[in-house]
């Protein structure tokens, strides 16, 4: 699988992974897709938010991304985090077709690199409770902090200190 940064002229491809992914999931409310606004300020010339995207043979196959605008999550961070700089994996997706291949792994670990360049203090992510990804978070050390209900959906909300991800890798 090749893995690079999604570019504007992705938007497309990208939609097209979203609504693929969508269409098959049993439980729709494991995924909150990424709503056009929020991806033209994702892919936006200059944006720090980053998308990374898994291409099998040219197409687009798999996405996870770092998301620095978090204030949404505010009202359900610990006091102490309000004042440090954070920010959200999310748009985790896989073709249906290409699952169970470790596509997901691949794109965590490459995510990791773009992390360590970061002026980051932590990571939240979130989850349905029984997605699969949930999985993948414990596994990397992240701590649920709590479950709440965004956009209608509940989610558990997990938190990792970045000084961890930095120096365990």
């Amino acid at each position: 699988m090749e893995i690079r940064i999604l570019t504007p002229t992705d938007k497309k491809a990208f939609f097209e992974l979203s609504s693929a992914v969508v269409k098959a999931l049993k439980h729709k409310e494991w995924l909150i897709p990424m709503t056009e606004e929020e991806a033209d300020v994702t892919f936006a010339e200059g944006s720090t938010d980053v998308v990374l995207g898994g291409f099998a043979d040219g197409r687009l196959v798999a996405t996870l991304g770092l998301f620095h605008d978090i204030r949404d999550y505010a009202d359900y961070l610990p006091t102490e985090l309000h004042d440090m700089k954070g920010a959200e994996i999310g748009e985790a997706m896989v073709d249906p077709e290409m699952r169970r291949g470790g596509l997901m792994n691949e794109l965590w670990q490459a995510l990791k690199d773009v992390i360590k360049k970061r002026d980051l203090d932590f990571l939240l992510a979130t989850a349905h409770p029984d997605n699969i990804s949930n999985h993948l978070m414990q596994k990397d050390n992240f701590q649920l902090h709590k479950v709440f209900e965004r956009r209608g959906y509940i989610r558990n909300m997990y938190l990792k200190d970045i000084k961890l991800l930095t120096s365990s890798y």
